[in-house]
């Protein structure tokens, strides 16, 4: 059971939307660690019930598909938005960073965000007091839409990886295709009608739609830092 299950891994993951990925990948996106993946795709450890469930969710098979047979002949739709893969950096400690996008990496992050070649050009650091269950990113603010922010103030979010469950109101760092970086309140509707209503806080600034496949990332808002005194 566990050689075909590390089997069925090692070839997901080397066929994941037609491309390989890193154990670590796989791993974020599956929601269990990086070395506990690596030994089920080894076959050296036997998985928990709980894992296999997780599996079988995100990838759309059951778990006898996935413990007994071959998944390279039934080739799954990976299509299913459940794997959301995160580029992401570990300190020595297989701790995860906390990477910054600066204002002059904010476009190059825009086509970068998955490549993590890129994302390891990023600075990075750890902050003792945020969960380790959770993944932060600091992006540099730019602009005057989400005013008190001021323009260059660094916003802390938390990766969200089910954006159908994010509640209306909540800020977040969305990144799009089209403008990139943005910190916006959410109205969504991506159950209903597969969108985003975006609203700055600026009310200059009116309220735009985003469509869900034009959507890279979605980051929960939980703090900033600018070293100007607020007015």
């Amino acid at each position: 059971m566990i050689t075909k299950l590390s089997q069925n891994l090692f070839w997901l993951r080397n066929n994941f939307d037609k491309e390989k990925i890193s154990q670590e990948e796989m791993s974020k996106g599956l929601g269990i660690t990086k070395p506990t993946y690596a030994r089920y795709e080894k076959g050296l450890n036997e998985p928990k019930l709980e894992d296999i469930l997780k599996m079988s969710d995100v990838f759309g098979m059951t778990t006898d598909q996935l413990l007994k047979e071959d998944v390279s002949i039934k080739k799954p739709n990976f299509e299913n938005d459940k794997l959301r893969i995160l580029a992401s950096t570990v300190n020595s400690q297989n701790e995860d960073n906390i990477e910054l996008v600066s204002i002059k990496a904010a476009a190059g992050y825009r086509g970068g965000f998955g490549d993590i070649n890129f994302i390891e050009t990023l600075p990075v650091f750890q902050v003792p007091f945020l969960s380790k269950d959770k993944k932060y990113r600091v992006f540099q603010i730019e602009g005057d839409s989400m005013l008190p922010l001021r323009s260059g103030s660094m916003v802390f979010a938390e990766y969200i990886e089910d954006w159908r469950n994010i509640k209306n109101g909540t800020v977040c760092i969305i990144v799009t295709r089209e403008e990139g970086i943005v910190l916006k309140s959410v109205i969504n509707f991506l159950n209903d009608k597969n969108l985003l209503i975006l609203k700055s806080k600026n009310e200059i600034y009116d309220p735009y739609a985003v469509m869900g496949e034009e959507i890279n990332e979605i980051w929960k808002f939980v703090g900033f830092y600018n070293n100007e005194f607020p007015t």
